[in-house]
């Protein structure tokens, strides 16, 4: 692949306006994951040559790399939205210097920034990202006041690229299993280096919660068994034992009460270790259980609490459930003891049914 690069730089030295070279040097370049590039290698194709299918597929394609299309549905989600902004106006003044981690479209940064913050400072990985939303912060008339970096949290200096430790810390890199986007590891490091003592961190803790769940809305989505008059079962042995979905509306039963499996507190807490234990739920509910469903619980300040919970009615979240299929189905009642073995390892969480204890009512 780097000869191939460095073949079509010569090609584009000799013609500049060959759109099939720009086309391949994107290919090549997306292939080598240096995928800004690949992008502007595309862009370029297209300059020379808007009617190349393969420079539209490809630049998409990048592009949806680069910026997920999560982006989409989160920045219009009005309850995390609203939850943020309360959180923002209740700790934020005229001295604050807020530092956000994970620009996005800088959503955040200008809420900080609205809520009357002396300076913002927010990083952003993603160069394309970075360079948008500085785009939209100026559009806003917010330049003065917000200063897009485009560096990882952890490749942030004090006195480089903060002129002072930070007030306040503002974050929403958080996946569907809250520990995905490296949250434990950038915090931690933000705390030792780029906070004052004690500084208010929004959100203050999140929290990942299950219950077991059954329901034939859901089960369609991941097993089947009868279908026109044929047996199809076997084919279940092929689906994932964690998956995730966006429930949108789908019906769910919950047989237990919600359960708070790993809870983080980031303000009173400066390292996180990975865990694992063993969960003891009661069942509330009869029904045929099918595994465990999880979700993340945000707790931005001592009010303000978002959660993704799956038997909400309200407008789907942008985040989804996860869910952890049993090797079979199981049918619970009310009593029955779920004994459940959850851990983390600081990226992912992962569950599974140790046993299902009998009722202690009844007689022996």
């Amino acid at each position: 692949l780097d000869e191939a690069v460095a073949s079509y730089h010569k090609a584009l030295a000799i013609k500049p306006d060959y759109a099939e070279a720009h086309n391949n040097l994107g290919n090549a370049l997306q292939d080598l994951g240096k995928l800004d590039e690949a992008v502007a290698s595309y862009h370029k194709a297209l300059g020379c040559d808007a009617t190349l299918i393969n420079a539209h597929l490809g630049y998409s394609k990048t592009l949806g790399h680069l910026v997920p299309n999560w982006h989409f549905p989160m920045l219009n989600d009005g309850p995390r939205n609203h939850a943020y902004l309360e959180a923002l106006n209740s700790v934020v003044d005229v001295n604050s210097h807020v530092l956000e981690i994970g620009t996005g479209s800088g959503l955040l940064a200008m809420m900080a920034a609205r809520s009357g913050a002396r300076k913002v400072t927010t990083c952003e990985t993603v160069a394309i990202i970075s360079e948008t939303a500085q785009n939209i912060v100026t559009v806003n008339g917010l330049a003065p006041t917000i200063n897009v970096i485009n560096k990882k949290s952890t490749e942030l200096a004090v006195g480089v690229d903060l002129e002072d430790r930070a007030d306040l810390l503002v974050s929403e890199v958080f996946s569907n299993e809250l520990l995905g986007e490296g949250v434990l590891h950038s915090i931690e490091d933000a705390k030792r280096r780029l906070l004052k003592p004690n500084a208010p961190i929004i959100p203050a803790s999140a929290s990942i919660m299950i219950a077991l769940f059954g329901g034939t809305d859901i089960k369609n989505k991941f097993m089947v068994h009868e279908v026109c008059g044929f047996d199809l079962s076997r084919f279940n042995a092929l689906a994932g034992q964690k998956l995730t979905l966006a429930k949108n509306g789908l019906e769910i039963d919950l047989f237990t009460e919600d359960v708070d499996a790993f809870r983080f507190d980031f303000v009173h807490h400066d390292h996180f270790a990975r865990e694992a234990k063993t969960l003891k739920v009661s069942i509330i509910n009869a029904g045929r259980c099918y595994g465990i469903v999880q979700w993340i619980r945000l707790r931005l300040n001592d009010k303000e609490v978002f959660e993704n919970h799956p038997s909400s009615k309200a407008p789907s979240s942008h985040w989804k459930q996860c869910f952890y299929i049993f090797k079979a189905p199981l049918d619970v009642e009310p009593g029955q003891v779920a004994v459940i073995s959850a851990m983390h390892d600081r990226n992912s969480p992962w569950f599974s049914l140790e046993s299902l204890e009998p009722r202690s009512d009844l007689p022996l």
